[in-house]
């Protein structure tokens, strides 16, 4: 395996609450009993289109994509202690049903193939496992993608898939996960105070790193760099970025909420409550500065997939955030007056929706 993660990222606590696809499944099935019927389904009409994808596989990749998305669900989201507002079970499975969806209905995915969408499915899942890693263990891979990918190949062996029977499938796991590292530069105007491993700043800081990967793979292994199952990793990687941020291209309102979640959990990584005074600059800054810095100069689509399934949208949202934007900068805003973050986030959705409903 080209990434040499050793004992950098080990089991965690979460991982043996939810050890195996059983323990996973049963949560699944009580807290979201939609999910596995869906996923059948869409494999049943993936299975007529592209032909079976071998005797077991299928069974075992829905197992691996329930233990993902429980673990993440434990450890970040709604059935732990430790709730992200944004990189939670929620946004796995926006990724895993209705980004996918939308994905495969355009005509600029039409030559994926079905081992490919089984991949993007998987990516969904697991990309983003761990949100409290700290260190550059894989730089320029971040800390939470590397101990992510780490806990993604466990799950993929506790499903019955090992890398000597099922190599294209890691490493194209390892590279999509690797490739949706953004990078941490921070905004001219407003340093970063929490330091480049609070995991909200990494998505409106900097780029994907996904059309950076064939760079640094012809570094780490060129010989491997060169095989058709790393050109397609690479490629699935680029797909997977755009996937991972296709709230550029969704409707105005989705990119919104995101926005919100974004700046709830950064405050909650730096230690700010919300209805303490403290908070109200850093959200206003985040609100007001950083999503048109995200959509205008730091998202790039990595593949061509990416741009035509969303690049007219990301182009409609850019002229709505500057209006969004001039409104909320005018003095007689009431998000210029709020004296925490939640008025900042009250006179922020505020002001959303009258945008989005105009």
């Amino acid at each position: 395996m080209i990434f040499d993660l050793g004992d950098a990222y080990p089991t965690d606590e979460t991982e043996r609450q939810l050890p195996d696809a059983a323990s996973a499944l049963a949560l699944v099935e009580r807290e979201l009993p939609d999910l596995l019927p869906r996923l059948r389904c869409r494999h049943a009409a993936w299975a007529r289109r592209f032909g079976p994808a071998g005797d077991g596989r299928i069974a075992g990749l829905e197992a691996a994509i329930a233990l993902g998305v429980a673990r993440l669900g434990l450890r970040h989201g709604r059935y732990g202690n430790d709730f992200h507002a944004y990189h939670n079970e929620a946004h796995a499975l926006h990724l895993l049903l209705e980004r996918i969806d939308s994905l495969y209905a355009h005509p600029a995915a039409a030559a994926l193939g079905h081992e490919d969408w089984l991949a993007l499915e998987l990516f969904a899942a697991t990309h983003d496992l761990r949100q409290r890693e700290h260190g550059h263990h894989e730089a320029p891979v971040g800390a939470n993608e590397a101990a992510s990918i780490a806990e993604a190949l466990r799950i993929l062996a506790v499903c019955g898939f090992s890398a000597e029977r099922e190599p294209q499938l890691h490493l194209a796991l390892g590279l999509m996960i690797a490739g949706s590292t953004f990078d941490a530069r921070p905004s001219p105007s407003a340093p970063d105070p929490e330091g480049a491993d609070n995991s909200a700043e990494l998505v409106a800081g900097g780029g994907a790193l996904a059309s950076r990967l064939p760079q640094w793979l012809a570094q780490r292994a060129p010989a491997l760099s060169t095989r058709a199952s790393a050109r397609r990793g690479l490629h699935l990687a680029c797909i997977a970025a755009d996937l991972d941020t296709a709230n550029v291209g969704e409707p105005f309102g989705a990119l919104l909420r995101s926005a919100r979640e974004l700046a709830e959990e950064r405050e909650m990584r730096a230690g700010r409550r919300l209805g303490a005074a403290n908070s109200a600059q850093p959200c206003r800054d985040f609100l007001l500065h950083a999503q048109t810095r995200y959509l205008e100069e730091l998202h790039r689509f990595a593949s061509t997939e990416g741009e035509a399934w969303l690049g007219a949208g990301k182009r409609e949202n850019v002229v709505c955030m500057r209006g969004l934007v001039a409104e909320l900068a005018r003095p007689s805003c009431s998000f210029q007056r709020a004296a925490s973050g939640s008025e900042v986030l009250h006179a922020f959705t505020a002001a959303a929706g009258l945008c989005v409903g105009a």
